[in-house]
């Protein structure tokens, strides 16, 4: 994902995002469950500033790839 793509734009029914925080810890979201948590309209840097990590409970300290 570019800086200003959308959840929407960029990811297809059998993809899955994957979020990997700066600790080690991974989480994965099918496009059904990104949408619902995130919104369509949701860019990586929207993303990035509402996670908080289950492990080390950091907010902003992940990366996101699909």
């Amino acid at each position: 994902m570019t800086k200003y793509e959308t959840l929407s734009n960029s990811m297809h029914s059998q993809d899955r995002l994957k979020v990997a925080c700066a600790c080690g810890h991974t989480s994965h979201f099918n496009l059904g469950e990104a949408l619902a948590l995130f919104g369509q309209d949701a860019t990586p840097y929207d993303i990035r500033r509402r996670l908080r990590c289950r492990r080390c409970h950091e907010v902003g300290k992940v990366t996101l790839s699909i």
